[in-house]
C-alpha cells in the first residue's frame, strides 16, 4: 500500500530497525531478506542497522547477515561506520544526568544509565525488561561521585509501574524544562519506560550524521521501521516503509505500508517490488 506518489532517486543506503522489522519474532532473519540485502550490498548499497539497542546487543546481527554493516545504536547516540575501529558517541549533558540522579535519589532502583555501551544499574536485581536493551549490566553506586561515568552517558532509561513513571515524568519535566523526555509503554504490562537522550539526538539525527560521514545524499536512503522511535528516521529518509505489524503512528508516516510483517520477509518483498517497478535503482 503506497501513500501518494513515490519519487525516488538511486538507492544508496538501507536503514533497518531491528526488533519488529529486520528480526523476526524468534530474533532470526529470513533467508529471502538476507539474500536480498546481500545482493544489494554487492551492488554498492550501504546496509545500516538503526536500533534502540546498545551496540553489544546488536553486533551479532552482522553475523546473522553474513557481511559487515554500519551501526547506529542507542537511538542515534552510538555510530560505527563499517570498518571504523572506534565509534562516535553522543552524550547527555553531565548536569542533566546529575539532576536526574538527584531528583530520583529515592527511586534509583528504576534508573539505568547507558555509558560507553554498558548498562549501569544501582540495583543488583535489575528489571528483566532492561535486558531488551542490552545484557552487559553492571551494578554501580550512583550516589558516589564519578565524573568519568557522569560525562559518558549516552542514554538514561527509567522503567517502573505506569502511575509511578508518570509521577517521575512530571518531576523531571519541572526540574529539567526543555529536556526531551520520551515516555512509552513498556513491553511489560502495566509498566512504562521513560528515556532521556542527548539533546537533539535520535535515530534520524544518527542517520543524517552517518550519511554525511559516508558522503551519501540522505534522500537516497530507504528506511524500514515499526516503532515510535523510528519516526525521526522516517522524517529524514527519502522513503519510509513500515511492516504490517507497525504501530499506527508509524504507519501514518510511512510512504509504503507493507501487507506483510517482519515474520514474512516484508523488507525483501517490498524492495524486490520497487526494483522490479524501477521505483528504486541500485
Amino acid at each position: 500500500m503506497c501513500k501518494g506518489e513515490i519519487a525516488f532517486k538511486d538507492l544508496k543506503m538501507l536503514a533497518l530497525d531491528l526488533d519488529g522489522t529486520l528480526l523476526r519474532k524468534d530474533k532470526t532473519i529470513g533467508d529471502l531478506t538476507r539474500q536480498t540485502l546481500h545482493n544489494l550490498r554487492g551492488q554498492g548499497v550501504e546496509i545500516t542497522l538503526v536500533t534502540g539497542r546498545v551496540y553489544h546487543f546488536s553486533k551479532h546481527v552482522e553475523d546473522l547477515l553474513g557481511f559487515p554493516v554500519n551501526f547506529i545504536c542507542t537511538d542515534g547516540a552510538f555510530l560505527r561506520p563499517v570498518n571504523w575501529r572506534q565509534p562516535v558517541f553522543e552524550t547527555i549533558n553531565p548536569q542533566v544526568t546529575k539532576m536526574v540522579l538527584k531528583t530520583l535519589k529515592a527511586h534509583l532502583g528504576s534508573v539505568y544509565l547507558v555509558s560507553n555501551d554498558q548498562l549501569l544499574s544501582y540495583t543488583a536485581d535489575p528489571d528483566p525488561e532492561i535486558r531488551s536493551w542490552g545484557f552487559i549490566i553492571n551494578k554501580h553506586d550512583f550516589t558516589t561521585e564519578n565524573e568519568a561515568r557522569i560525562k559518558q552517558v549516552e542514554q538514561i532509561i527509567i522503567i517502573d509501574q505506569a502511575a509511578k513513571t508518570r509521577g517521575i515524568y512530571k518531576a523531571l519535566n519541572t526540574v529539567l524544562p526543555g529536556v526531551e523526555l520520551d515516555m512509552s509503554p513498556s513491553l511489560k504490562s502495566g509498566y512504562n519506560q521513560l528515556v532521556i537522550r542527548p539533546q537533539g539526538v535520535n535515530k534520524g539525527s544518527g542517520l543524517r550524521t552517518l550519511t554525511e560521514i559516508l558522503g551519501i545524499d540522505i534522500a537516497e536512503t530507504v528506511a524500514f521501521g515499526d516503532w515510535l522511535n523510528d519516526l525521526s528516521m522516517f522524517n529524514e529518509a527519502g522513503l519510509a516503509i513500515a511492516p504490517a505489524n507497525a504501530v499506527p503512528e508509524v504507519k501514518e508516516k510511512a510512504g509504503i505500508i507493507s501487507a506483510f510483517s517482519n515474520d514474512q520477509d516484508f523488507i525483501a518483498i517490498e524492495l524486490q517490488r520497487l526494483l522490479t517497478e524501477r521505483k528504486i535503482i541500485a
